[in-house]
């Protein structure tokens, strides 16, 4: 069996990441499955859903969300932050060793845009992928560098070194561990020409994200009234990215054989982009 054929047997998670201090509130989650090439989208949820007593603290909803991960194995999961740096600051490492050394390496959030702002020049370096895909901002660019930080620290480093996933397509699938992808909303948006100003609490951009969402759901993707109003009443726009994460991962599982084994090495060191 091919590796698309298996991803479109896996269930789908779209996760909006963030590292906030309070990232159980910034991070969303859409659940979904694969039927008949369309995707269902069957939940859509704050990640302080799966927290005892709804706490919002950045730790326990990183802890709540590697749980929700290693105990869905038969599953893909899209997640909105880098896997790696450009190859320019990664010290000569091999991926696998850069993941390892991370938290050795950077203590803090703070010290690692420092050290990346010194690496690089004092500019904003890109990876090849981020220039491919018309990222908005470079991995540790002010906006997003703590989303960097703590996905790479406390989603990648302890599920990659304790083997119970495999990041792809750095690493080959494999059928008994859930599977993740980096993927980027704002890339996915761009690529359907709706990439406009969505987040925010005016009655403009709640009409906007019901335009985006509504245009989204005529490529083949089913959900309830109940998750509509949802992500569309979320005013931060995080269920509408979640929703837009989990497309990108129904749609790039199709494209595995094409990706798996057949990138240039570079790819297998600063990562790639699904959108």
């Amino acid at each position: 069996m091919t590796f698309a054929a298996t991803g479109r047997k896996r269930k789908i998670y779209g996760v909006d990441f963030s590292g906030a201090k309070d990232a159980g509130r910034k991070i969303w989650i859409s659940e979904g499955v694969a039927e008949r090439g369309k995707l269902i989208l069957l939940k859509c949820y704050p990640a302080y859903d799966l927290v005892p007593g709804k706490l919002k603290g950045r730790d326990v909803c990183l802890s709540a969300l590697r749980e929700l991960i290693i105990s869905n194995k038969n599953s893909v999961f899209g997640m909105d932050f880098p896997f790696s740096l450009p190859q320019q600051l990664m010290s000569g490492k091999d991926w696998y060793s850069f993941v390892s050394d991370f938290p050795h390496e950077y203590h803090s959030a703070d010290e690692f845009r420092r050290a990346m702002q010194i690496a690089g020049g004092n500019t904003e370096l890109k990876r090849l992928t981020d220039v491919e895909v018309k990222a908005p901002f470079s991995i540790y660019n002010l906006w997003v560098y703590k989303q960097t930080y703590y996905g790479i620290r406390d989603v990648v480093h302890p599920l990659v070194t304790s083997k119970k996933v495999c990041a792809l397509p750095i690493q080959e699938p494999q059928e008994d561990k859930p599977w993740l992808m980096e993927i980027c909303p704002a890339s996915t948006l761009k690529s359907e020409d709706l990439y406009i100003t969505y987040k925010g609490k005016s009655e403009k951009e709640k009409n906007t994200r019901e335009y985006i969402l509504d245009e989204m759901l005529h490529k083949g993707i089913t959900v309830t009234d109940e998750i509509r109003k949802k992500i569309i009443d979320n005013k931060d726009g995080d269920g509408l990215d979640s929703f837009i994460a989990a497309y990108a991962t129904f749609r790039s599982v199709r494209i595995l054989d094409d990706v798996i084994g057949k990138l240039p090495d570079i790819y297998l060191r600063e990562g790639y982009t699904f959108f």
